[in-house]
């Protein structure tokens, strides 16, 4: 059931649970803060990116759809916050909701402080999160079969 509540609470409610950083096997902090934003907002939907590379890779994600979707496609309003550091780009938070023009200046500075928040702590005691999910980015490349341009490529080239 979804409470509303104020932004500074909920981003109290984040800021410890990052700074207690208690991942469990089956959930990452990031699904907890996730969980947070996700029952104390409006939103149908909530997605945290890594900017990995040419497709930013989907870390977390959840709310009214579940934590699977990728986006809702009876979303009518989206809203999308970069999460940056010292002028890097880690990546960015996504929301969506099924009302027209869902999201209010509160909703952007609320998800803002959860992206400084986020990279924060992706930069620092989160670092862990970061390194398994590139090593499962590159893991699941590795598994693709090489477009046969590529393969041409090195054939002509060994010969």
């Amino acid at each position: 059931m979804k409470t509303y509540r104020p932004a500074p609470a909920v981003i109290a409610e984040i800021e410890r649970l990052l700074a207690a950083n208690q991942a469990a096997f089956h959930q990452s902090p990031l699904d907890e803060v996730i969980d947070v934003v996700s029952r104390t907002r409006h939103y149908a939907w909530i997605g945290i990116y890594l900017a990995a590379g040419a497709s930013p890779q989907l870390l977390g994600s959840g709310g009214e759809s579940g934590p699977t979707a990728m986006a809702l496609p009876e979303s009518r309003t989206r809203i999308l916050v970069s999460m940056k550091i010292a002028g890097r780009e880690l990546g960015m938070i996504a929301a969506e909701s099924e009302e027209e023009n869902a999201f209010g200046r509160e909703d952007r500075v609320l998800l803002e402080s959860v992206a400084n928040l986020l990279a924060r702590f992706l930069t620092g005691r989160g670092k862990y999160l970061v390194r398994r999910a590139r090593e499962d980015a590159r893991r699941r490349k590795s598994k693709l079969p090489e477009p046969a341009s590529r393969r041409e490529n090195k054939l002509a080239a060994a010969s």
